[in-house]
């Protein structure tokens, strides 16, 4: 049995939606990380002496990458819907 090839439009769904994903998990992280140096420090990461954490860098960045990835299948969808009401 031979594997099929994943077309452009099902890998661009695919790494759209894990971007997401990684977004949200970095998102998380950086949740957790600032109220535990809030906790240890009283200050979130980011504010006065305290440098960013990777993971409040990473999650905008994930979240536009993902969207990037998927904008050209939402519009694509939305000129299907569109022309389908007409």
């Amino acid at each position: 049995m031979r594997a099929q090839t994943l077309a452009d439009r099902e890998i661009r769904l695919i790494a759209g939606l894990t971007a997401w994903v990684a977004a949200a998990l970095s998102a998380e992280y950086a949740w957790l990380h600032a109220r535990s140096t809030e906790a240890l420090y009283g200050a979130i990461c980011g504010e006065g002496p305290l440098a960013h954490c990777a993971a409040c860098y990473a999650a905008p960045m994930l979240a536009l990458a993902g969207a990037g990835l998927l904008a050209p299948e939402g519009l694509r969808a939305l000129r299907v819907v569109a022309g389908s009401a007409r």
